[in-house]
């Protein structure tokens, strides 16, 4: 499961790797993963073919790469992809939907396990490039846009929800997920069910400075992804959760701030929040 601060470590990763190279070969093995972008797989390795990186973006946790000619092709890794590099030889594994290989040498390998990826990637003109991946201009990125704590408090005000709904809403925030949201919440001490606009100066200033800590440790956690293969994910194939994490995954473990027991809590139909009864208010 990759959220924003690894989504962020892919970037970095992949900025250092590709710009300046040209695509040589585009190899689509799941047709799927081409659409809403392209009607079919060729139409994605024509526009791939023989473009020249010239920057790597993220909004969220979707992935800009800007072309030349105006064009960009856009990676939305979904709910459980993983992109990472192998050398232009490597043989695509079973569950390898996508392999991009350079004239200057290497490849990308964009994966996901199970027959009904998640994934979707396509080219299009760069200045639709956020509306074509559904990402609302709107939305606060937390990294990107790097508010002050009172653009922060405003925020909060003007989203009238649950502090848990409201963090992971596409719409208001970018990039976050079941995992970090917990976390953003655990750090500041403040439960998933308090309503955004309630709080004191006091818990807008902690909750900001949680996100920024929470996020920050998470990108260093996450490690480098193209040099280790892969990015290290919060949760890994089997559910369990990295060792860095405080609350996510953690029910019924002590919580290590009051040693209470963690909580899970459905919150709606999907919707679960972990949590500390006792030192969340």
């Amino acid at each position: 499961m990759l959220e924003l601060p690894e989504v962020e470590v892919l970037r970095r990763d992949l900025e250092k790797e590709i710009v300046g190279k040209r695509v040589k070969d585009v190899i689509v093995q799941t047709a799927s993963i081409v659409r809403p972008f392209h009607r079919t797989r060729p139409e994605l390795v024509k526009a791939l073919e023989g473009r020249k990186v010239e920057a790597v973006r993220r909004r969220g946790t979707v992935l800009f790469i800007d072309l030349d000619e105006d064009l960009t092709w856009v990676i939305d890794a979904g709910d459980e992809g993983s992109l990472h590099r192998e050398t232009a030889s490597e043989q695509p594994g079973a569950d390898t939907h996508l392999v991009v290989t350079f004239t200057i040498g290497g490849a990308i390998h964009l994966s996901e396990v199970g027959g009904d990826p998640s994934i979707s990637t396509g080219v299009v003109p760069t200045e639709e490039a956020l509306e074509a991946a559904g990402v609302s201009p709107d939305a606060l990125d937390p990294l990107d846009d790097n508010p002050t704590w009172m653009e922060f408090g405003r925020f909060l005000a003007d989203a009238h929800g649950p502090l848990k709904l409201v963090l992971t809403d596409p719409a208001r925030i970018a990039g976050l997920g079941p995992v970090y949201s917990d976390e953003i919440l655990w750090e500041a001490g403040l439960r998933h069910d308090r309503a955004s606009a309630s709080l004191s100066t006091q818990e807008i200033r902690r909750l900001y400075r949680a996100m920024q800590e929470v996020l920050v440790a998470a990108m260093k956690a996450a490690g480098s992804s193209l040099d280790e293969v892969e990015v290290d994910a919060a949760i890994d194939d089997e559910g369990e959760a990295a060792e860095h994490l405080r609350v996510f995954g953690r029910a019924g473990l002590p919580c290590s701030r009051c040693r209470k027991p963690i909580l899970r809590t459905r919150i709606k139909k999907g919707v679960y929040t972990y949590h500390c009864d006792q030192c969340m208010i």
